[in-house]
């Protein structure tokens, strides 16, 4: 009985203390306390270099609940960059522009009493933006029988950033991040990032990422005949070429792969470059040969000939 009446008195008491407790967070009390500075809307063309302090001291009257919340949770308040001044190469904000600052984001059961009196300021080195390419770095590799129509494209191709000029001065083009493709066989669209190096940690970017895309289709190839005509001869020199036509290997998509005439296509050897050769043989090049024709090469790099003179 005699614990059973212990229990019910601690039981009492625990109460009462309770709301003595709560009575008294409801009264207006003064008291000094630090609030986190946020540095908020610096002026785009600017560079904050440092912070002129982190805390700010205010003594406030305030509920004692309120005081119990600021032990709870962190206190941050925003200071305007936007309202800074300039005076020669020196920013600043005074103490009256960032007070009122502050008081307008406290609740209105709160009254700011005192704040520090001292002047913000602050270093800002001038920003400056260039044009600057995207370097793609992709691993490529197409499927058997396919072809790859143009080249791989990389979109946007270049990229604004924006930093200090001696940060940004010697940077001549933007990486993306590794792309590995392998036996494409089909049009492929990826979206990949681009790397910012440690050292442009303070540097922005007008895109984070940029997008790799390709066409591709399967080719079909064919062999086409094709006569050599011979340049670059004397007046009184004439010659025979062995063989008098060469075969140009032509791949090219499947709808438009057809039968070309031999007009299309140019073949040459240029007398020239026979000079003081032993061997009687001419180098040859395919100078032309149609547009619907994604590859065309030679399967011989040369001919002999004789010269047949007048």
């Amino acid at each position: 009985m005699k614990k059973r009446k212990v229990k019910v008195f601690l039981i009492i008491l625990a109460f009462s203390a309770l709301a003595w407790f709560i009575n008294n967070l409801s009264f207006s009390y003064n008291s000094t306390t630090y609030f986190e500075l946020d540095y908020v809307n610096t002026p785009k063309e600017l560079l904050l270099t440092n912070q002129p302090k982190n805390t700010v001291e205010l003594r406030l009257q305030a509920l004692g609940f309120q005081f119990l919340g600021f032990e709870l949770r962190k206190k941050k308040v925003s200071i305007d960059m936007s309202k800074l001044k300039r005076k020669d190469s020196i920013y600043y904000i005074s103490p009256d522009i960032y007070r009122k600052q502050i008081e307008d984001q406290l609740p209105n059961s709160m009254t700011l009493l005192e704040i520090e009196d001292d002047t913000l300021f602050f270093n800002f080195t001038t920003l400056v933006t260039k044009e600057v390419p995207v370097i793609p770095r992709v691993n490529f590799s197409l499927a058997t029988n396919f072809m790859l129509e143009d080249s791989i494209r990389v979109s946007p191709s270049k990229i604004e950033i924006t930093g200090a000029k001696n940060e940004i001065d010697t940077i001549t083009g933007i990486r993306t991040a590794y792309l590995e493709l392998k036996n494409v066989d089909n049009a492929f669209v990826k979206n990949v990032g681009l790397i910012k190096p440690k050292s442009l940690e303070t540097v922005v970017f007008s895109s984070n990422t940029v997008e790799i895309s390709g066409q591709v289709f399967r080719f079909s190839e064919n062999i086409i005949e094709v006569p050599v005509t011979v340049v670059n001869l004397p007046d009184n020199v004439k010659v025979r070429t062995f063989p008098g036509s060469v075969q140009v290997l032509c791949q090219g998509k499947l709808e438009n792969m057809k039968e070309f005439e031999t007009t299309d296509f140019h073949v040459v050897a240029d007398y020239s470059n026979a000079s003081g050769t032993d061997n009687n043989t001419l180098p040859i090049t395919l100078e032309e040969y149609p547009k619907d024709i994604k590859n065309a090469r030679l399967l011989v790099n040369e001919i002999e000939f004789i010269l047949l003179r007048e």
